[in-house]
């Protein structure tokens, strides 16, 4: 039985590594090398890295479209194959190589939020809970059969990394549950009903600006769900000032925009008479800090205007 992993990310690491606890995996796929950090050097993907860590065969196809990539592939004799977060499209002739199907782990409860930024979205809609959802690659996007999912409630105080970080563990456990079923050849997914599909576009730095005309709730999930890109951020006298955590809502006079601080916490007014806490913040060259270390240059206490 020759099993194939695809996948690039940190979020897909747990899956990795459960996988290899559980069989011996043929070869892993993920992303060519990219330059990193202001050096621009060259870094390996944590994927990569997480695999030479456990003596597996790696490979890096800059893309599927390559006929070199189609003769390794074909070379290897996959006969399944499990994706997290990898990075492609994967033609057709790829998904119908392997005997006991590609399955993907992907972070929404399909067919809600398919697309490329499911737990960043389902924050910013206010969505109660978000999940993993075990399903066959087919050609459409994220529209293939669920063989299983589990589920993950939403809190207010979740931001999209450290939600992605635990879904990641349940992915692996996920995976684990059903490896036998998927291994036997004997899992029956269900077909997705298409006209309850929602979409999860790619995240963009437009989308760091806030309206601060907006409800206090509203800014509250735009704040949680671009951690850590591309982030949320204001300006004051002049300079950007990125707001990185945010803490309780309550009401407030303050007109919408309005940044106000002093012993007991800093406090963002919004558009529909209440305020959303500020607890971590970052000014430009500096590292991210307690919301009011961040404001002592401008005093203990003050009020200034975001914009």
């Amino acid at each position: 039985m020759k099993i194939a992993f695809l996948g690039t990310p940190a979020v897909a690491v747990p899956t990795l590594e459960r996988l290899a606890s559980l069989r011996p995996i043929t070869a892993v796929f993920c992303n060519p090398d990219r330059p990193q950090g202001r050096g621009r050097h060259l870094e390996a993907p944590p994927v990569k890295q997480a695999a030479l860590h456990q003596d597996l065969s790696v490979h890096q196809p800059e893309s599927w479209k390559l006929p070199e990539t189609r003769e390794l592939w074909t070379s290897l004799g996959i006969d399944l194959a499990v994706v997290v977060a990898y990075g492609h499209i994967l033609p057709r002739w790829m998904l119908d190589s392997c005997p006991l199907g590609v399955w993907n782990l992907h972070f929404s409860l399909l067919p809600r939020w398919r697309g490329a930024s499911p737990v960043n979205h389902a924050i910013l809609a206010g969505d109660a809970e978000t999940g993993v959802s075990l399903m066959g690659i087919t050609p459409g996007l994220d529209a293939g059969p669920v063989l299983a999912t589990c589920r993950r409630p939403i809190g207010l105080e979740d931001d999209a990394e450290g939600l992605l970080e635990r879904l990641a563990q349940d992915a692996a456990n996920l995976l684990a549950d059903h490896l036998p079923t998927l291994l036997a050849g004997s899992a029956v997914p269900a077909p997705q009903d298409d006209s309850r599909a929602t979409f999860a576009p790619k995240l963009d730095r437009a989308m760091a600006r806030l309206e601060f005309t907006r409800p206090a709730l509203e800014l509250h999930r735009q704040v949680r769900a671009l951690q850590p890109w591309p982030g949320v951020e204001g300006e004051v006298d002049g300079g950007p000032l990125k707001i990185c955590a945010v803490g309780q809502i309550r009401p407030t006079s303050d007109p919408a925009g309005t940044l106000a601080w002093d012993r007991t916490g800093a406090w963002l007014s919004a558009g529909d008479g209440h305020a959303l806490e500020l607890t971590r913040l970052q000014r430009p060259g500096k590292p991210v800090q307690a919301a009011l270390q961040t404001l002592q240059p401008w005093g203990a206490q003050g009020r200034k205007t975001l914009s």
